[in-house]
This record gives C-alpha cells, sequence and structure tokens, in this order.
C-alpha cells in the first residue's frame, strides 16, 4: 500500500522545481479569500452604525461613510487583483507539472522489460498515467480553493469576532474542530473505498482497449455481444464500488448537517440574539457576526465536500502510483559500463532460465564465434525465441551469465548494448507515424540518402512510391495500413539503417513472396558479412548456407554442426528436413 509520505514525496519533486511560483499563489491565497470573507462584514458593521448614529440627520453621514467606501473599493480591488494573478500563476504551473509527472511515469514505464508488458494491459498503463496527472491537479485546486483559505478564515475569523465578543470566538473555534473531526473521520475510509473504485475503473478501461485493439477479430467473428457479456463484470464491479464510494460521503455530509443545525443555527444565531437584547452588542455588530458566521458556515461546507473529493483523488493517485513502484527487471546497474566490440562473440556460461515454474535452460553452454553465422532451428517451444531474448536482456537470467566478447551483459548499459544488435522479428510492430519515421527508428539522425538507401535494399520503395505520400505517409496503428509482407520489409529496411555488428533475424522472411525474398535474402547476404549473425528459420533450406546451425530440443541444444554433417548423421534436424511439408518445419513432431 503506497503511504501519503511517500506520495507526497513524489510530487513535491516536481513542485519544488516551480518552489517560487508555488510560494507565491500560497501566500496570495492565505490572503486574498480570508480578507474578502471577513472584512465585507466589518464594513457593513461600520456602515449600520453610521445609519443608526446618523438616522435623524442623514445628510451629515456622508463624513463618516467615506473611510468605509474608500475600504471597500480597495478590498475589490485587491481581492480581484489577487485573484486573478494567482489564476495566472496556476494556469501556467499545473501544465507544467503534470507534464513533467507524465513523462516521469512514461520514462519509468518504458524501462520495463517485454515481459513486464505481456502480463498488463496497455490501456491500463495509460490510464494510470492520465489518472495521475488529472488527480493530481483536482488536489491542488481543491487544496488552494477552498481548503488552505479556509483556515485561514477560520483563525483569522475568532481574531475578528474576539474583538465582538469572545464567546463568539470560542464557538467558533468548536464548531471548527468538531466539523474537522468529523471530515476527518469519514475522509480514512473514502481513501479506501475509491482506491478499490480506481483499481475496478483501470481494469475495465484495461478491457475495454484490449478489445479495440482486437477489433478485427471481434469484427471478423461478429462477437460484439460477446464482448459486452465478457466486459460486464468489470463494469459491475467498477459500478458498485463507485457506489459505495459516493454513499460514504453523503453519509458523512448528514453528520455534518446536524451539527451545523446544532452549532450555527442554535448555538450562534441564538447566543447573538441573546447579547442583542441585552444590549451587549450593537446592531451593526449584529450584522458582523451574522455575515461572518454565514460566510464561514459556507466555506466549512465547502471543505466538507473537498475534503472527500480531495482523499478521493488521493486513493485514485496512490492507486496508480503504484506502477512507479513495480522494480525495473531490466533496469542498469548503477556502475554499468559501455558494451565495446572487436568480434561479437557470444557465450552462453552456465544460464538457467524459467518461465514461472516451467525450467527452459538449466546449466546452458554455448559459444558464437565473431562474425559467425549460426541457425537456430526447433519445434516451438524448443526456447530458440528465449535464447535471443536473452542476449537482448528482455528478461533477466536466473543463474550464469551472457557473455559477449567477455562482457557480462548485466554489467553493461542496456543502451550500449541494443546498439549493437538488431533484430528483424517475425511479426514486426510499426508505430503510427510516417514511413520515414518507422524507417529511421534504429537511426534518428539518418539522412535522406541512408534512409532511401536501406528502404531500396529491403525493397520497400517498390510500394512506398505507389502510396499517396510516399515517404510521409502514415501506415496506422500497428502498422494495419500496410499488408504483412511490406511491414516485414520496413522492418528489414530499419535492421539494415542501424548497421550494427551483430544482426538477429527472427523469421525475417517468413511474410514474402518467394520473389521478394530472393531479392531481399541477396541483400540480407551482403548484411551478414563480416557480423555475427544468429537465425531463426522453420524453412531449414533458409539455413543450408549457415556456418553452423543448432538444433534446439525441450531448451536444450541436442546437435549442432553444418546443414551436410547434420543430414548425414540422422538425428533429430534430418528428421526435421524430412517432415517439412511445402518447405516449412511443422509446430511439433508428428
Amino acid at each position: 500500500m503506497v503511504s501519503y509520505k511517500e506520495l507526497i514525496s513524489f510530487v513535491w519533486q516536481f513542485m519544488r522545481q516551480q518552489k517560487w511560483i508555488f510560494f507565491l499563489i500560497f501566500f496570495l491565497d492565505c490572503f486574498a479569500w480570508p480578507l474578502d470573507t471577513l472584512l465585507w462584514p466589518y464594513i457593513l458593521h461600520l456602515i449600520i452604525d453610521i445609519f443608526t448614529r446618523f438616522d435623524g440627520d442623514r445628510a451629515a453621514a456622508w463624513e463618516a461613510l467615506r473611510a468605509p467606501i474608500i475600504g471597500g473599493v480597495c478590498l475589490v480591488i485587491y481581492v480581484e487583483t489577487s485573484s486573478r494573478t494567482m489564476c495566472f500563476f496556476l494556469a501556467k504551473a499545473l501544465p507544467n507539472l503534470q507534464a513533467r509527472i507524465r513523462m516521469k511515469m512514461f520514462g519509468h514505464i518504458q524501462h520495463h522489460s517485454p515481459r513486464y508488458f505481456n502480463e498488463r494491459f496497455a490501456g491500463s498503463l495509460a490510464n494510470k498515467m492520465t489518472d495521475m496527472t488529472t488527480q493530481i491537479e483536482l488536489i491542488i485546486q481543491q487544496l488552494f480553493y477552498p481548503i488552505i483559505p479556509a483556515f485561514s478564515t477560520c483563525i483569522l475569523g475568532a481574531v475578528f469576532l474576539w474583538f465582538v465578543n469572545p464567546i463568539f470566538a470560542w464557538l467558533l473555534l468548536a464548531w471548527v474542530a468538531i466539523h474537522i473531526a468529523i471530515c476527518l473521520k469519514f475522509t480514512r475510509p473514502c481513501d479506501l473505498y475509491e482506491h478499490r473504485h480506481g483499481e475496478a475503473r483501470t481494469t475495465l478501461l484495461g478491457m475495454i482497449v484490449d478489445s479495440f485493439t482486437n477489433n478485427f477479430a471481434v469484427n471478423l467473428f461478429f462477437r460484439f455481444k460477446h464482448e459486452q457479456e465478457a466486459i460486464f463484470p468489470f463494469q459491475r464491479e467498477e459500478t458498485q464500488t463507485n457506489i459505495v464510494a459516493k454513499l460514504y460521503v453523503e453519509k458523512m455530509r448528514c453528520y455534518l448537517s446536524f451539527f451545523y443545525l446544532i452549532g450555527v443555527v442554535f448555538g450562534m444565531f441564538g447566543t447573538l440574539i441573546y447579547l442583542w437584547l441585552h444590549h451587549q452588542i450593537s446592531s451593526g455588530q449584529v450584522v458582523q457576526v451574522f455575515a461572518t458566521m454565514w460566510a464561514l458556515s459556507m466555506i466549512l461546507w465547502s471543505v466538507g465536500a473537498s475534503l472527500p473529493v480531495l482523499f478521493q483523488s488521493f486513493g485514485t493517485i496512490k492507486q496508480a502510483y503504484t506502477v512507479m513502484q513495480d522494480p525495473q527487471d531490466s533496469a542498469d546497474q548503477e556502475d554499468a559500463k559501455k558494451l565495446t566490440l572487436s568480434s561479437g562473440e557470444i557465450v552462453f556460461d552456465n544460464v538457467s532460465f524459467r518461465y514461472g515454474e516451467r525450467n527452459l535452460f538449466v546449466n546452458k553452454h554455448a559459444h558464437i564465434h565473431g562474425g559467425e553465422k549460426v541457425g537456430l532451428v526447433g519445434f516451438t517451444g524448443a526456447g530458440k525465441s528465449t535464447f535471443i531474448n536473452l542476449i537482448l536482456r528482455f528478461f533477466p537470467l536466473h543463474d550464469g551469465k551472457i557473455l559477449i566478447d567477455g562482457q557480462d551483459i548485466t554489467q553493461i548499459s542496456l543502451e550500449s548494448l541494443r546498439r549493437q544488435i538488431a533484430l528483424i522479428p517475425q511479426d514486426p510492430i510499426l508505430f503510427h507515424r510516417t514511413l520515414r519515421e518507422n524507417i529511421s527508428y534504429s537511426k534518428p539522425d539518418a539522412t535522406e540518402v541512408e534512409i532511401v538507401r536501406a528502404a531500396k535494399l529491403a525493397h520497400c520503395e517498390e510500394f512506398i512510391q505507389n502510396i499517396p505520400g510516399g515517404y510521409e505517409a502514415k501506415v496506422g496503428e500497428r502498422g494495419t495500413k500496410l499488408s504483412g509482407g511490406e511491414k516485414q520489409r520496413i522492418a528489414i529496411a530499419r535492421a539494415l539503417l542501424a548497421d550494427a555488428p551483430i544482426l538477429i533475424l527472427d523469421e525475417a522472411t517468413s511474410s514474402l513472396d518467394s520473389v521478394t525474398e530472393k531479392y531481399i535474402q541477396e541483400s540480407l547476404d551482403k548484411l551478414m558479412q563480416n557480423r555475427t549473425t544468429i537465425v531463426i528459420a522453420h524453412r531449414l533450406s533458409t539455413l543450408s548456407q549457415m556456418d553452423r546451425i543448432l538444433v534446439f530440443d525441450k531448451g536444450r541444444i541436442v546437435e549442432e554442426g553444418t546443414h551436410t554433417s547434420l543430414l548425414s548423421q540422422g538425428g533429430l534436424y534430418a528428421q526435421m528436413w524430412k517432415m517439412q511439408v511445402g518447405g516449412f518445419l511443422p509446430e511439433a513432431p508428428s
């Protein structure tokens, strides 16, 4: 559970960057509203006493009225100037505060490994970022109006009423103490209920975004009603937790209303009438006390309404802040060094890794020489993709170490590691950005000549020239405006542009037609020269030119050698070769 201290410390590190602006806002807030609330009743007190004194000669009252009138005009100018200045400061400070918090959370979440995102809804993570920024703005607004000025108004109000009659000051302080005690008693459970509501709402929105993301499947199988039925239990949970949180707030307001009736209507106003009847206060003082108490009651009622909102917002951002507590399983060590490559040698030294309770690699050893072209084969689930994911440090090892040119990859910076490796995945995911941005993503400072050259080598020019907008055309979310083969060619162009010394191909040409594959394979062959290359392929014929092939079975390397030598051994690789259907390896042995 997130503590208030931890949460306030997190927000303060961003507020501190604008501390003078927030200090000025606080200063203006502490005086503008309290003086506006308390001085007007005092001015009315003076004016009514003047009216009473000059009732027989009203024309002579103008001289006495001059000071209260000038004071009222000055008060209006001061309050309006302070209020507008404070609002301008807030209009500048809040967006900057939200932007810094949003980017901090975005940076923290982005640095998680792929496994983190595989286990969570992207929509839920985005919703938590939104909740954090919007609710922090709401908290600050509630603090600056009405909570902070309300407390300063009550303190100054007690001082003003003391000079009328001390009994009014004591009655006010007693009522304020009871009012705040009731609010604090109820607001803590409000925090808990809103935390539960926030969790339910985030899960619901994650389910909705997941359904939208997979809209093609929903349309394909016409499962609109099924999606509504699947989401309905989450909607019901969100509704129930929302109702519980709101009903608890209304219960608190019932208690506040009861003590308001007793404390203000009967206690304060009863005392006011009694003292006036016994000539202990003037008519002007009656108006001052009445107007002051009426204004203070409205302010405290606003505080009573704001405190639950405040704690509800705290509950929401505490739930949102949990993403900042998730440890980054791929974070660099403090003394991480930059990876320096000489040959690109990769060594698995006694590596153990498991998915949950399933052991995939146990004390695994493997050695890929610098500049060597190595193929990985095996049935689905044999460990091929995990092998390259561990090299990329997508997942943390449970034991052992992986060395690149003698350097432990856990001891080097993740950025320097990824800059030395180019991966062409089987299912490339593109950004909803321009073709130019997607191609140059591996090298943002690439020149136009370099981008076009990579696109030509990957045979992207053939379809880019036929797209309205060319390189400036946007590809749709996840590249949905492009075919599978076109997306694959963009991914290949991106890897070609990276020009990294270590190249990994994970079924890089599986989405291409045979003619395009032939042309691109020629480009890839050139790219592989003088590079350490790892190739995963189900079409075993594409591995015939590899220097060495590693055959995986249930996480173990059971065979290794060239294509010809493995066929002559008559082992698992030879069986796979015979089992190929249409040139492709089946998912599992028959």
